[in-house]
């Protein structure tokens, strides 16, 4: 499973010292969350100057139209757009060198992917409020996994808010491809020390099988 580093969660840090300590330690993807806020592309023009670590962008706006020139020059690896901002639904770029992909909170049906599929590459699951940094994780999204794999089986599956050691376990065995991470990250005394128990083959866990298995019938 791939770590995606939501760098605004590093709060003391400063944008090239992180980009270096990142990069150092082989983070998959740099995690950057744009609330209506035009000034994230600068940020990002930076970090492709000081980084060669993939883009992970994220769009939380009421108007994601207005972006799409401004992603086109940024050139992230992907692009997910937070449904419950959409005042209508739109149609994503067609022509492009990014994937796409679908962000929904914990409370909206995975039903909605269903108007979107053929525009979508990913789904974003987000278990706390999109944007806002050191949330809790939401069991409830063990279950919405298993049951998107099952209803739309080729569609890789991301997952945003609240992961740590724990949770990233079982993410990894539900077959999550890609696994976002603030707080945890940049809260351990070291990243590498995160970063390693994120990927450990075992760790102790408070969930029971129930919160992550569906039912045979």
């Amino acid at each position: 499973m791939k770590i995606s580093a939501s760098i605004y969660s590093a709060k003391a840090a400063s944008l090239p010292a992180l980009l270096k300590e990142l990069d150092n330690h082989g983070v998959n993807l740099l995690h950057v969350d744009c609330n209506d806020d035009p000034k994230v592309f600068a940020d990002i023009e930076q970090i492709n100057q000081l980084s060669n670590t993939p883009v992970d962008l994220h769009i939380i706006s009421s108007t994601p139209e207005k972006y799409f020139d401004a992603i086109a020059a940024a050139n992230p690896s992907q692009v997910s757009f937070q449904y419950e901002n959409f005042p209508a639904p739109i149609d994503f770029p067609k022509n492009r060198n990014y994937k796409i992909g679908l962000a929904i909170t914990s409370a909206t049906s995975i039903d909605v992917f269903e108007s979107y599929r053929a525009q979508c590459d990913y789904i974003l699951l987000m278990t706390t409020t999109p944007g806002q940094s050191g949330g809790t994780f939401d069991k409830n999204t063990f279950l919405r996994i298993r049951e998107f794999q099952k209803r739309f089986p080729k569609i890789p599956v991301q997952v945003d808010g609240g992961v740590n050691a724990e949770v990233s376990f079982i993410l990894r065995h539900l077959g999550v491809q890609t696994a976002v991470v603030g707080s945890y990250l940049f809260k351990q005394e070291t990243l590498g020390a995160a970063l390693l128990q994120l990927h450990r083959p075992m760790v102790g866990s408070h969930y029971q099988i129930s919160d992550f298995m569906l039912s045979i019938n």
